[in-house]
């Protein structure tokens, strides 16, 4: 491990201690009351009956903030009262991350519109989303849909006809570029690094050839013939630090826009 990999590692150490304070507030009570019956979020779950934008948000925090605490207690293990060793994997603390770039996106891009109208749509398009996907399984695993793809877009129709929003709408945007994109919007380094990270750390996570060529730390120990050779692989200690203060910066603006739409 060079100097810069051992800074690094202190300074994502450091901001990971963010992560108890979050797991206190999602695991209580206070986290699953309702928002304030005035507020954005009680007339968005009003519209939404029974798909509350309210309660996708705050699983889409607590999944970010789960995946943070899962990369805090296999990344780093106390040895003693002033020794912390850290263990490095290449490929699974990439998975995390991603999962927590991916989750805390989608709740920003969830209660970023100040459009109510919007926030209604984002909610059915994400609804859709998994609704297909649910199907999907269901008809893998032989198991009965509960009601047809048809059925459930004619209900979602119905209550997106309180709006001038065209129902066709519902069946897309709900990807995750777009919201990582919309989420890095609200980070003082912009969508295009949020974008970046995410990818190189999706491409980890999935053990792709390239993306370990790419995004890893390599050291070649011997070439056996022209574009052959015996290297050392070892994990990526910028990339994982710099995935995981985006992630952070994320949950920190997602919690901020629930916030402002609850009171």
């Amino acid at each position: 491990m060079t100097p810069d990999d051992d800074q690094q590692l202190r300074r994502l150490g450091d901001a990971l201690q963010i992560v108890r304070e979050w797991e206190s507030l999602t695991g209580g009570p206070a986290w699953l009351e309702q928002s304030v019956p005035s507020s954005d979020l009680a007339e968005d779950d009003r519209r939404t009956y029974p798909y509350g934008v309210s309660h996708a948000a705050r699983a889409a925090i607590l999944a970010g903030v789960s995946h943070l605490g899962c990369l805090r207690d296999s990344l780093f293990e106390w040895k003693g009262s002033n020794q912390v060793e850290a263990r490095i994997h290449i490929y699974g603390p990439f998975a995390l991350v991603r999962g927590a770039l991916e989750n805390a996106s989608r709740a920003v891009w969830m209660l970023e519109p100040d459009d109510r109208d919007q926030r209604v749509l984002r909610r059915l398009q994400l609804e859709w989303a998994e609704w297909s996907q649910q199907a999907a399984v269901c008809k893998a695993m032989g198991v009965p849909v509960p009601r047809s793809n048809e059925d459930q877009f004619r209900k979602l129709t119905a209550i997106i006809q309180a709006t001038a929003i065209d129902p066709s709408a519902i069946k897309s945007g709900a990807g995750y570029t777009t919201m990582v994109k919309a989420a890095g919007e609200h980070l003082d380094t912009g969508s295009t690094r949020q974008l970046v990270i995410w990818k190189t750390c999706s491409a980890l996570a999935h053990g792709d050839f390239r993306g370990t060529l790419a995004y890893t730390a390599r050291e070649v120990l011997a070439e056996h013939s022209p574009g052959i050779a015996l290297a050392s692989v070892t994990g990526n200690v910028a990339l994982l630090t710099a995935g995981s203060l985006d992630a952070i910066k994320t949950i920190k603006v997602a919690l901020r826009l629930y916030g402002k739409r609850a009171m």
